[in-house]
């Protein structure tokens, strides 16, 4: 699952048709794209491990960069993924099911399990691979489980919720401000 979403802004819209600049607008539109990608990456990264629950390392490794050149003027945050599994939001085994934190509270599987054995020596091991599973037999096991889901997925919680808001406040109010600081560059006599 991939989602693609683009923001177009009076920002930007203040890039186009400035010919004048000549071959210096196309690098110029690059920079500003780069600093606002790095700029609303680390500021989204944090607000969507609050939304979901997800550590910091999986958001990071989640959420990719692709970066503007003066041929491709164009920036994106890009994650792929379906439905994240229960396991990675600190689940643990706890009396009658297995417990963790999705979305900032608290969420119970009953009757999951991640570990195997009988009771009092009970341990992970690998063919678990640490997931949790339910026993879908019903009644005594029977070896037929299915592993269970928390219901995130990172491309519709990045564009929604309090990430999406963020991220709008960014691009309406940030984006301006960094290509105004890029064409005072370009002007003559302007910061280099």
């Amino acid at each position: 699952m991939a989602l693609n979403i683009s923001a177009q802004t009076s920002g930007m819209e203040a890039m186009k048709g400035l010919d004048a600049f000549g071959k210096r607008l196309p690098n110029a539109q690059a920079n500003v794209l780069n600093r606002m990608l790095t700029k609303t990456r680390s500021v989204l990264v944090p607000v969507l491990v609050k939304q979901t629950g997800l550590s910091r390392r999986i958001i990071d490794k989640a959420v990719r960069p692709v970066r503007a050149s003066p041929q491709n003027p164009r920036v994106m945050l890009i994650t792929r993924g379906g439905e994240i599994s229960f396991r990675y939001f600190g689940a643990h085994e706890v009396a009658g099911g297995v417990a963790a934190t999705v979305r900032g509270k608290a969420d119970f599987v009953p009757g999951g399990f991640r570990r195997s054995g009988p009771r009092g020596r009970r341990q992970m091991v690998s063919k678990l691979n640490g997931q949790v599973y339910v026993n879908v037999d019903g009644k005594r096991w029977r070896g037929k489980i299915m592993k269970e889901k928390s219901g995130v997925f990172i491309p519709y919680e990045m564009v929604s919720g309090q990430t999406a808001a963020t991220f709008n406040r960014m691009v309406e109010t940030d984006l301006l401000v960094e290509v105004e600081r890029e064409l005072a560059k370009l002007l003559p006599g302007g910061a280099r």
